[in-house]
């Protein structure tokens, strides 16, 4: 650098005689590339294997339940989770129900077949009487 700041090196003129100049130049040029160019490779190979490895992080975790818990901590997702809860409840029973109706409508008709000669002199019978 002493070379730079001596008499010969100050105008332009001389720019022959002072190589280091162009060298100073041309090494913090490259350097500022270089910097960029590995800011550029590392940040793409960041964004590329990030996203892949959180989703294997929380898959993994998630999978025992964790999930459903995380979910729960918003309330209205909560509530939404809960209703898809009850609704699934609901339709069980409801095939359940379903189920005792054709069984009872089966051994219903038996039971009419049997009481039609009484179920004429008595009357109509229903359900529980």
């Amino acid at each position: 650098m002493l070379a730079v700041k001596s008499r010969q090196c100050k105008s332009l003129e001389n720019k022959y005689y002072c190589p280091e100049v162009f060298l100073d130049a041309v090494a913090t040029k490259l350097t500022q590339t270089a910097v960029l160019f590995l800011n550029v490779e590392m940040l793409n190979d960041f964004y590329a294997r990030f996203p892949r490895e959180v989703e294997s992080k929380l898959g993994e975790t998630m999978l025992s339940g964790g999930l459903e818990r995380f979910a729960q901590e918003d309330p209205r997702i909560k509530r939404h989770l809960d209703l898809i809860k009850r609704k699934e409840l609901l339709e069980l029973v409801l095939a359940k129900i379903d189920g005792l109706n054709r069984m009872e409508g089966i051994g219903g008709r038996d039971r009419e077949d049997k009481n039609d000669g009484r179920a004429g002199k008595r009357g109509r019978r229903g359900l529980l009487f």
